[in-house]
């Protein structure tokens, strides 16, 4: 099943839907819903239609700086922290919710490759338990 038809809150194995309120959570999940396409999971209690423009994460993150900021591809990640906002201009910008921040295009291939080791993942893993 291609990538596009799974759930925009179903990473790593667990919802990580803000209608949660909480964080990642693997027991609210259900795979055939998931992974079922935009007809299956946007009938789930837990789905949020995921922030379509950028005044969403302006207020959430601030404004962005668009030299260090921006990335031309759209960035993957399997942490569950890590959010992709499509910005009006059309470029991409990766935010950490654990930092609260946009990531610079340096930090964010380490965000892709190495999510598993992130320290600031873990510790915020640490205090969701």
């Amino acid at each position: 099943m291609p990538l596009a038809a799974k759930c925009p809150w179903f990473k790593d194995g667990a919802c990580t839907s803000p209608a949660l309120g909480g964080g990642p959570d693997n027991s609210v999940i259900n795979i055939s819903v998931c992974l079922g396409g935009p007809e299956q999971y946007t009938r789930c209690k837990f789905y949020v239609a995921p922030p379509k423009d950028s005044s969403v994460s302006i207020k959430r993150y601030g404004k962005p700086l668009m030299l260090i900021n921006s990335l031309q591809k759209e960035p993957e990640s399997g942490c569950e922290f890590f959010r992709v906002i499509k910005h009006d201009s059309g470029v991409f910008l990766a935010a950490c919710e654990v930092l609260g921040r946009y990531l610079t295009r340096y930090e964010v291939p380490l965000c892709e490759k190495y999510w598993r080791d992130c320290p600031f993942r873990r510790q915020r893993l640490k205090l969701v338990r």
